[in-house]
């Protein structure tokens, strides 16, 4: 389990928002549609490219903090971030080309594989995995005091599963977000693939379950970016799928000879029409969209829709079993059973006669041990001597084993005489729960 762990912090992250956070690679395209440039970062460089000729315009040098294991860009307000793909850091580039930090928060490696994206100039982020354990929650910067704080859920909203290496897109009412990974619950907190699809209205603040996908992106080595409400992912070797969320639609197209041009782990962006992506070589490049979806292989359902009704139905037949076997074992159980009654017992279609004082031994044993000088005061007459008092004990005794005898056809005594429990010279009478426990 321990070299899992560290192969998962060794492989890309792939969660999606406009593009895939993906802090664990030191290479992003970036678009600044302010300047219509293509940004090229580089673990230590920034590079901007003319969106037309690809020419560069500007090239500038990094200075990154060393405690920074990885850095995730973001274009925010028209300023570029970079946050920690691991934590809550956030830091932002200045004229002199360092990152200064902007955040007040104290987060750290708790937000692995979470997905980053920004609604109404907020900057907020959803899921993640640290510590052994793993969130289904959003956070968000806030703006005052500039610290993470959890965006919250309607009280009456049931609560999505918990994700991180997650794609997840924000289509502007709702955000949607499938595969990655999921964490099991269980004592060995094993990783297991997610293939839940969950939305969550901003609105009405619920999350919705829609169902389960039938197919597993994982994306450990694949490469996504979106296109308004549509999510495009490339697979290796040259595959290209689109996710129609809302439509429940996901197309496959065919293979294109530049897919394989591709560099792995750095998600292509798009931007009027064009996708520009960076290629094995390490160049910026550009190719229209249509070019690469102008081949459909197929059209099928992206997920399986939870039939609402179908699960009401299923639930009410559970409610009605339960209720069915505890009614029938309610009705049941006293048929074959001792019933005892007032004036005697009875079992399935058989009774037999007790009186008063065999009714009143036979309750008290029912429920404790009962000692002699208890079934004495029962069945004792003042006339009769002492010797005579325990004689009428013992055939109480013996009557009401025999009686029960006959009436179950079981050859053993239903009340058995032994040494007191609690003083060891005295005799008590306790029930044969081992022979008669199936008839109580």
């Amino acid at each position: 389990m321990k070299h899992f762990f560290w192969l998962l912090f060794l492989v890309p992250f792939i969660s999606f928002t406009q593009q895939r956070t993906k802090v664990e690679t030191n290479v992003h395209l970036l678009v600044d549609s302010l300047r219509n440039q293509i940004l090229h970062i580089t673990k230590d460089s920034l590079i901007r490219l003319d969106v037309t000729n690809l020419e560069v315009v500007e090239g500038r040098k990094i200075l990154k903090p060393k405690t920074l294991v990885s850095l995730y860009p973001i274009i925010k307000e028209n300023k570029l971030l970079f946050l920690d793909g691991k934590g809550g850091d956030v830091f932002e580039l200045t004229e002199k080309d360092s990152l200064v930090r902007i955040d007040n928060s104290n987060i750290k490696n708790f937000l692995i594989g979470s997905s980053v994206f920004i609604r109404n100039d907020t900057l907020i982020r959803h899921g993640g995995y640290g510590y052994w354990s793993q969130s289904n929650f959003f956070t968000y910067l806030e703006k005052h005091t500039k610290e993470w704080e959890i965006y919250p859920i309607s009280n009456t909203s049931i609560k999505s599963s918990t994700a991180h290496f997650h794609l997840a897109i924000d289509t502007g009412n709702k955000f949607y977000f499938f595969g990655g990974y999921s964490l099991s619950h269980n004592g060995s907190r094993q990783i297991l693939p997610n293939n839940e699809v969950w939305s969550f209205n901003f609105q009405s603040k619920d999350w919705d379950f829609l169902g389960e996908s039938k197919v597993d992106f994982l994306g450990v080595n694949s490469e996504s970016f979106i296109d308004g409400k549509l999510m495009y992912i490339l697979e290796e070797p040259g595959g290209l799928h689109r996710v129609d969320i809302e439509q429940n639609e996901l197309t496959e197209f065919k293979a294109n000879p530049i897919l394989y041009l591709f560099k792995d782990d750095v998600d292509p962006v798009l931007y009027k029409g064009n996708l520009y992506f960076l290629t094995n070589k390490g160049k910026v490049r550009k190719v229209a969209l249509k070019a690469i979806t102008n081949k459909i292989l197929k059209t099928t359902s992206f997920y399986k829709k939870e039939n609402r009704y179908n699960y009401f139905l299923k639930s009410l037949g559970v409610v009605f079993l339960c209720f069915s076997f505890f009614a029938g074992y309610k009705y049941l159980k006293p048929i074959n059973s001792i019933v005892v009654l007032e004036n005697g017992l009875k079992y399935k279609s058989k009774f037999i006669e007790l009186d008063n004082s065999a009714i009143s031994i036979l309750k008290i044993a029912l429920k404790k041990e009962v000692e002699f000088s208890e079934i004495n005061k029962l069945v004792r007459k003042e006339h009769l001597s002492k010797i005579q008092n325990e004689r009428r004990r013992n055939q109480y005794i013996e009557q009401i084993n025999l009686k029960i005898k006959v009436l179950t056809g079981c050859e053993n005594d239903f009340l058995i005489i032994s040494k007191s429990s609690f003083d060891a010279r005295y005799k008590s009478v306790v029930l044969n729960n081992s022979d008669y426990g199936k008839f109580l």
